[in-house]
């Protein structure tokens, strides 16, 4: 929607805070490839998701 609406991809911000189980990077509960969302996020805008493998936006 925010795309269609013409938001720029580095504008549209996504929280994946319920991902994360230990918040300090030690359980890898919360790795996507190499970014940890305690320690990386837990806001990401939508260009850096949408470049992680694992994630689909």
């Amino acid at each position: 929607e925010c795309l269609k609406k013409g938001i720029a991809k580095d504008q549209i911000l996504l929280s994946l805070e319920w991902r994360m189980k230990c918040g300090m990077g030690f359980c890898g509960h919360c790795q996507i490839n190499n970014v940890y969302v305690c320690l990386d996020g837990p806001v990401f805008n939508y260009e850096e998701l949408s470049k992680l493998k694992e994630t689909e936006v």
